[in-house]
């Protein structure tokens, strides 16, 4: 905004200290505000899809390439490979070192014969969280499919006779 100078009664105009209007600058600030607001795009939170299972008949998983992970408490992780038969062929670890147990497993199902089926040449992991674990620890076990890049996992119920096992 200008300033007006009124000449003063004998003549001489009295000078005033400069003074700057800072208004055309707030606007201008807002301006830039809101531009920068309608063009930065928003990160779009990125969420896992988990393929669940649809109601019908089930299929038979082959038990030679089966592992099954059963997360406790403890952050820590039950494991079993094949059908259980008794709570000597469970085994125990934390969910941190699980990577070189699926990694293992990866590679005993690739040496498998080609006698086997096309479906028993593919790894399948059962989870089924117990009472006692953590929501993290799911979380933790379907980021481990991811990084060993296995395809075929279920999130499942854990049975009675693995929840006695597992009690022991």
């Amino acid at each position: 905004m200008a300033d007006i100078h009124m000449p003063q009664r004998n003549g001489k105009t009295k000078k005033h200290t400069p003074r700057i209007d800072f208004t055309p600058m707030v606007d201008l600030g807002f301006l830039l505000i809101t531009f920068f607001i309608y063009t930065t795009t928003i990160a779009k939170p990125n969420a896992m899809t988990i393929n669940m299972p649809t109601e019908g008949p089930s299929t038979e998983i082959p038990e030679e390439s089966t592992i099954t992970l059963i997360p406790v408490k403890g952050h820590n992780v039950m494991y079993y490979e094949g059908k259980i038969e008794g709570a000597e062929k469970l085994k125990k670890c934390a969910i941190s070192n699980l990577r070189p147990v699926l990694l293992n497993k990866k590679k005993q199902v690739k040496e498998l014969p080609a006698s086997f089926t096309k479906a028993a040449h593919k790894v399948y992991v059962l989870i089924k969280p117990n009472d006692d674990s953590q929501y993290t620890d799911v979380v933790q076990l379907l980021d481990e499919m991811q990084i060993t890049d296995i395809q075929n996992y279920i999130l499942m119920d854990i049975t009675v006779e693995e929840k006695a096992l597992v009690g022991k």
